[in-house]
């Protein structure tokens, strides 16, 4: 189940964005919170699910929105090139072993100048470096998968969280630019852990990326990431909600969707 205030963030991020005749994919939408909060906007909704419904259909009703079963993200989606205006990805990264299979097939299925959310356990966050440094492993909001978990079940346990700056970097390289971090919720201790050491992580985040850097072509990209490195909520809340924009004209060419 989505948490509420994932999905008050993630409805905030698009506020903006128009809907009507819009479609828009919850990949791995468990139980539709999400779906239902949007139905209102007028997006032509669809979502989907790894598990097999026991009866032999693979695409169900909910509420009269379909939800595709069996869709892993692992393999291709089974979605024409350029089908979605908006593609979802809540609280599911952090379960997939391949990241960069999944963001590619999302890209591909996004439309040029769509709009991709996508939300995870925050490990950039001040209190889960800590974490790392005194236990070393990062916080990922549950208990550490356990070492008798068969492979195939390790994707229902946090055990591939994503740091900042690969995700900024795969998303990049499949044409998809980061344009807007949104709200999550912030802990007490998070908010100390910043008051104290917001300014050296500023200082030495500067001096890696900035003062460091050799290449002017980097240099130029590492200002822009480092904007996002250094947002206060990187660095206090509990998850990441970010919002990238595909580039108009990346991508395959549009096609008729293979749902419709």
């Amino acid at each position: 189940m989505a948490a509420p205030f994932l999905i008050r963030a993630v409805t905030e991020l698009l506020a903006d964005v128009p809907s009507q005749g819009k479609t828009l994919l919850d990949v791995s939408c468990k139980d539709g919170e999400l779906l239902h909060a949007l139905h209102p906007r007028g997006f032509l909704l669809r979502g989907t699910n790894f598990e097999l419904p026991p009866v032999t259909s693979r695409t169900s009703q909910l509420d009269g929105i379909p939800i595709d079963a069996g869709i892993d993200l692992l393999k291709p989606l089974p979605y024409a090139d350029a089908s979605f205006d908006v593609v979802l990805l809540v609280e599911v990264i952090e379960h997939l072993e391949n990241h960069r299979i999944a963001l590619s097939e999302l890209a591909r299925i996004l439309k040029p100048g769509g709009i991709l959310i996508l939300t995870t356990p925050n490990i950039m966050r001040l209190s889960s470096r800590f974490h790392f440094f005194l236990c070393g492993y990062h916080k990922t909001k549950r208990r550490f998968i356990p070492f008798d978990t068969p492979l195939e079940q390790a994707h229902r346990f946090h055990a591939y969280p994503i740091d900042l700056p690969i995700l900024y970097y795969l998303c990049k390289q499949n044409g998809l630019e980061l344009e807007r971090i949104g709200s999550s919720k912030v802990k007490p201790f998070s908010r100390l852990l910043f008051a104290v050491f917001a300014v050296p992580v500023w200082l030495y985040t500067w001096y890696t990326l900035l003062l460091r850097e050799k290449s002017p072509t980097q240099r130029r990209e590492n200002k822009r990431l480092s904007k996002w490195l250094l947002h206060p909520r990187t660095l206090m809340e509990d998850n990441l909600v970010l919002r990238f924009r595909k580039h108009a004209g990346t991508g395959a060419r549009e096609e008729t969707p293979l749902w419709r």
